[in-house]
């Protein structure tokens, strides 16, 4: 059986998946990012809840990684109830990211808006199984 993709088709396969980091510290933020990037993901970083709202809604990723403690007037929780409101935006798959293994923290992320809360340091199987899980084909082989 032949299949026949159209040019957009073409075009979505051969993007890789945009993913957003949000996290305060820069060196995690980057390593965080390298890795992605080794697991064939296009980033960005950012590293208040500002910037990130920026960031998310002038260019709409794939995915979010999202610590929950940030510095500033706004946190993780703030970043994602405002994402769950915005119809741009409420789409995009968020992740939380904390230091905290709280399980009323957790619920709380959960309430929030987020997926799935990972505890920190994130597992290298964690990031595989939740890009797998939101690849479009193509994008995560």
């Amino acid at each position: 059986m032949t299949v026949h993709l159209s040019p957009e088709d073409k075009q979505v396969q051969a993007r890789p998946m945009r993913v957003i980091v949000i996290e305060d510290n820069e060196d995690l933020a980057k390593l965080f990012c390298d890795l992605l990037e080794v697991m064939g993901c296009s980033t960005q970083a950012a590293f208040n809840a500002r910037t990130a709202l920026e960031c998310i809604r002038s260019d709409l990723p794939d995915l979010v990684f999202c610590d929950l403690r940030l510095p500033g007037e706004k946190s993780g929780f703030d970043i994602a109830r405002e994402l769950r409101t915005d119809p741009a935006c409420a789409h995009i798959p968020l992740i939380a990211v904390t230091g905290f293994d709280d399980p009323r923290e957790h619920q709380r992320a959960r309430d929030a808006g987020f997926e799935q809360v990972f505890d920190k340091p994130v597992k290298f199987a964690q990031i595989q199984a939740v890009l797998k899980g939101h690849c479009k084909p193509g994008q995560f082989e």
